[in-house]
């Protein structure tokens, strides 16, 4: 049945201006709504069914409509009107294209105020999922780094500057503690969303009694919102999904950072895969780490969604504004940025590869063993550590202004500062025993860093 477009009659769309129109309009924006927004309107229509408001007979034609819309969509057959404004009303101008009359009643006992955020939760639900889908590809990425890895010693940094020697699995390891943490960030945002709204209606509830119950299975929630105002007027869900993204964010901005950094001439721990660097337009030498500085400059500007998203909810009273049209602009532009970053930074991981030499080279050079030195007059030589301190920062001086690394000086060189320093003392100059020496669980120790590796191929295994 076809029916000439329906422009759904509301004060708001009488008599206003083309330039209104624009303005008012969120269809542009959240028309990628429309699989939730039928998803909710089926699950409604089933309610009131139950209740006889609409026959099976009607619901059944109901439903055929609503999957034919679908369809075009799939095909691209659909127009959407910004005189019916949002996806809503848009969803039920085409159904009334296709069935007539028995459209205007699916709208029996509901709101576009407790529709909205009810479509919002759901595709806020989906799109956490999704992330934490990639979040887990990324997190398989530096995995395998980690195995391939797991032997390559390089310098850890503090302030920038050589600090102690570790193992370059252990440093990708810390990575996936933090996308870890994300995980659960998104896992707490999927669990405050899921509440059901429906049968909030405008704000103080609906005249019909919908089963709630049912509502709620057939959208696959868990439970319904406690108070009405609060379901439609609620978009902590929303921060939530921002917070986790911004952490995410914030975890790869590191991580990008740290990379262009190691990929540098003057470090070259990291070699880009020239599938995502580029060359200069105008010196043939190099090959600029373009990817990762796109990713931390697209991280950034999600950071700033929760600011952004903050500032127009805050000092709202209860209940409905439109104010809230804006929130899934900024929730979408949130997910299509983390997602891109999150999919490049998984290839980029995926398709380097690091330097296996030049980390034990940058220890050597730097000192980076000065500290198993101090603990060697401490542990062997009793010696106080703040002693021990004293000596071997004049020990390092020394080699410094010498040219030599802390294995090229000799032993009656370092008795000078020492009398009871002996042989022994290279021990500790040795990068690959200054990682086996590490003691606590949490350590760059090698049995510890295996014992993680395969803590989380079993994690992301299972996962």
């Amino acid at each position: 049945m076809n029916k000439k477009s329906k422009i759904l009659s509301t004060t708001i769309n009488k008599n206003t201006s083309t330039l209104m129109d624009d303005f008012n309009s969120s269809i542009d924006i959240d028309r990628r709504l429309i699989d939730e927004d039928i998803a909710v309107t089926s699950a409604h229509v089933k309610a009131l069914t139950k209740l006889k408001i609409i026959s099976k007979k009607e619901a059944l034609t109901i439903q055929k409509g609503l999957i034919s819309i679908l369809n075009d969509h799939k095909k691209g057959k659909l127009k959407f009107s910004k005189k019916n404004e949002d996806i809503h009303m848009n969803v039920e101008s085409f159904l009334y294209e296709k069935i007539g009359e028995v459209a205007n009643k699916i709208h029996t006992g509901r709101s576009r105020n407790d529709q909205v955020a009810t479509d919002t939760r759901l595709w806020t639900i989906k799109a956490s999922k999704n992330l934490k889908d990639e979040i887990k590809k990324l997190m398989k990425s530096l995995l395998d780094q980690a195995q391939t890895n797991e032997k390559n010693i390089i310098p850890g940094f503090t302030h920038l500057q050589v600090a102690q020697p570790i193992s370059l699995a252990h440093h990708l390891i810390a990575y996936l503690e933090m996308f870890k943490r994300d995980l659960d960030y998104f896992d707490f945002c999927i669990e405050k969303t899921d509440e059901n709204v429906l049968g909030s209606a405008a704000l103080a509830g609906s005249n019909y009694n919908l089963d709630l119950n049912l509502l709620n299975k057939n959208l696959n929630f868990t439970k319904s919102k406690n108070n009405s105002m609060d379901g439609v007027s609620d978009r902590d869900f929303c921060l939530y999904f921002l917070h986790a993204s911004s952490l995410t964010a914030t975890h790869l901005s590191k991580l990008s950072s740290e990379l262009i950094i190691w990929s540098s001439n003057f470090m070259k721990l990291f070699n880009i895969s020239n599938q995502y660097s580029t060359g200069s337009s105008i010196m043939p030498q190099k090959r600029n780490p373009d990817s990762l500085e796109l990713i931390r400059a697209k991280t950034n500007t999600i950071r700033i969604k929760s600011l952004e998203f903050s500032n127009i909810i805050s000092n709202l009273p209860l209940t409905y504004f439109k104010d809230f049209q804006e929130d899934k602009r900024i929730i979408f532009d949130c997910y299509d940025e983390l997602l891109s970053c999150l999919k490049v930074m998984q290839d980029v991981i995926k398709k380097s590869s690091f330097e296996q030499s030049v980390g034990r080279d940058i220890n050597n050079n730097y000192y980076a063993t000065a500290t198993d030195l101090a603990d060697y007059l401490v542990i062997e030589k009793k010696i106080p550590f703040r002693d021990s301190y004293k000596i071997i920062a004049d020990i390092v001086n020394y080699a410094q202004q010498n040219n030599k690394n802390l294995s090229e000086i000799k032993i009656d060189e370092y008795q000078k500062f020492q009398k009871v320093i002996d042989k022994n003392i290279y021990k500790y100059v040795d990068v690959d025993k200054s990682l086996s020496r590490k003691k606590t669980s949490m350590s760059t120790n090698p049995k510890e860093v295996s014992r993680m590796i395969k803590k989380y191929l079993k994690f992301l295994k299972v996962q």
